[in-house]
């Protein structure tokens, strides 16, 4: 099992859900999903509670993989979506992963986290502008799998401690540099054939 074959299953289950959640605008979920991830390292400051923070995540990515699944229920998907959606996605990233330092995370970690969280996303949103394709299943933290990963990391923190979650978040962030440098090669070969 491989890990086109998750991604294919994680996109099929975001497709049956958005059918129950069609009659909702697409750009309202995406505009949720941005409040909720604001949300999230606001709880972790307040209230240090790893797992509520880890829920709101949770409802933040939910409504990042619906969004565009109701849009092309719905006929309504366009570039403008797109466009406010990529600009979420950034946006709600940084957010999220701000809140591991508000549970007490290493600053540096958190922070080379969040740079490698943006670049992996940047370098698919340049590559494609660029005409490459095929780049969003390249590596192995693509969208799907860095949300899941930052729900683990909120469950870890939550029965662990931010002494455990620090290895955890290292370990998070090599993956990102292979994910980020596995892209980079990826689209200067295409460029250069």
């Amino acid at each position: 099992m491989g890990l086109t074959y998750l991604r294919e299953r994680l996109r099929d289950v975001a497709l049956r859900v958005a059918r129950y959640v069609a009659p909702v605008n697409p750009n309202t979920l995406t505009l949720s999903g941005l409040i909720f991830s604001i949300l999230t390292p606001v709880v972790a400051w307040t209230s240090r509670n790893s797992l509520l923070a880890g829920v709101l995540a949770s409802i933040s990515f939910l409504m990042d993989a619906l969004d565009g699944s109701v849009a092309r229920l719905r006929g309504e998907a366009s570039k403008s979506g797109a466009f406010l959606d990529s600009v979420v996605d950034r946006v709600s990233d940084a957010a999220i992963v701000s809140a591991f330092y508000f549970l007490g995370c290493d600053f540096l970690l958190v922070y080379v986290i969040t740079v490698l969280s943006l670049t992996v996303s940047y370098i698919r949103a340049r590559a494609e502008s660029l005409g490459v394709t095929g780049i969003k299943e390249i590596g192995f933290m693509t969208r799907e799998f860095r949300s899941i990963s930052f729900i683990v990391v909120f469950l870890v923190h939550h029965f662990l401690g931010a002494h455990i979650t620090n290895y955890v978040l290292t370990l998070l962030l090599l993956i990102l540099g292979v994910t980020a440098l596995q892209r980079w090669v990826y689209t200067y070969r295409a460029l250069r054939s």
